[in-house]
């Protein structure tokens, strides 16, 4: 649902996207499906891996490696809700890099740039990291579009 409300903001055909954090890459996937040319950056070798058989990837840590310049920036980053600042990198990194971000983000996020919320709901997610205290969470989330 997330990327069909970018595409009728912004239209992703033939745009240049970068899917920042991309994480196993479903989001830029879903950007190409709709006919964006995607560069993926990813820090985790294992899920840049499954990025490299998607498409141009970039293997590093946002902020430590040189980033293109494109039409759209999509990220679902960090929150930092476990390590204070840790998606401070990626907004300032996306901001640089494109006029148009889109980012997922906690809905009780109070530090994001001034923007507009295109879709808010709850990202349901397994517990994966050490950190998750129930199998299964449900969080509250907005999804900005930030412009510059």
């Amino acid at each position: 649902m997330w990327l069909s409300r970018i595409d009728a903001h912004d239209g992703l055909n033939g745009k240049t996207v970068l899917d920042l954090g991309a994480g196993n890459g479903i989001l830029g996937h879903g950007a190409q499906l709709l006919g964006a040319e995607v560069t993926f950056v990813e820090c985790d070798k294992e899920a840049a891996a499954l990025c490299e058989k998607l498409g141009k990837t970039i293997i590093g840590r946002v902020g430590e490696v040189e980033l293109p310049e494109v039409d759209i920036v999509i990220s679902n980053p960090p929150w930092g809700v476990q390590t204070h600042g840790a998606d401070r990198v990626f907004i300032d990194a996306a901001i640089q890099c494109a006029p148009i971000v889109h980012m997922m983000h906690s809905a009780a996020a109070t530090h994001l740039p001034e923007g507009e919320v295109i879709l808010e709901g709850e990202f349901r997610m397994p517990a994966t990291y050490q950190h998750h205290s129930s199998r299964m969470g449900a969080t509250a989330i907005k999804c900005w579009r930030f412009t510059r």
